[in-house]
């Protein structure tokens, strides 16, 4: 029984699954974040009159920039194209959100929802950028992997300078 703990240990700190965590973490941050980005567009008209104003942009142009952060670069990150760049704007969008959040510029129309139905009543939207902030520092910190487009960039540049991945590029 040691032995099988030993290997079971030894086995799995040998072959580790970052590359796969990171797969996971960009699909499950770029998806979460992605379907914002189609609610809004589905929903339009009602949002361009309820969209806050921020940054100096106006309501509309404020809307179009969020679906575009949304939309745009939540594939990128998707797909690993990019990956650490196509990152920030998402990022400093949920700062400058949360922001508007606490400063109670922005009008909480699903908290109305939830307490109307009584059900998680303590949910507070706050949460949510700053999961969104935690998840998109994670994609910058670590990089997006050998599943992504950005690995196979690299492999395509390097057999084409002849160089391999332990050598410095």
């Amino acid at each position: 029984m040691n032995r099988k703990i030993r290997k079971f240990f030894i086995i799995g700190a040998y072959r580790s699954y970052g590359n796969l965590a990171r797969f996971f973490m960009r699909m499950f941050a770029g998806i979460l974040f992605m379907q914002f980005g189609i609610r809004q567009i589905a929903n339009y008209d009602f949002f361009s009159e309820m969209f806050p104003s921020m940054l100096g942009m106006g309501s509309e142009m404020t809307l179009i920039v969020m679906i575009v952060i949304e939309l745009f670069f939540s594939a990128l990150v998707i797909f690993g194209f990019v990956t650490r760049i196509a990152a920030v704007p998402p990022m400093v969008s949920m700062i400058v959100a949360e922001y508007y959040l606490l400063a109670g510029n922005i009008i909480d129309l699903s908290a109305q929802q939830v307490t109307q139905s009584g059900v998680f009543a303590s949910m507070q939207m706050g949460y949510v950028p700053i999961m969104f902030v935690g998840m998109f520092f994670f994609i910058v910190l670590a990089g997006p992997g050998k599943i992504s487009v950005d690995y196979l960039l690299s492999l395509y540049f390097a057999n084409k300078n002849n160089l391999n991945e332990l050598k410095n590029i």
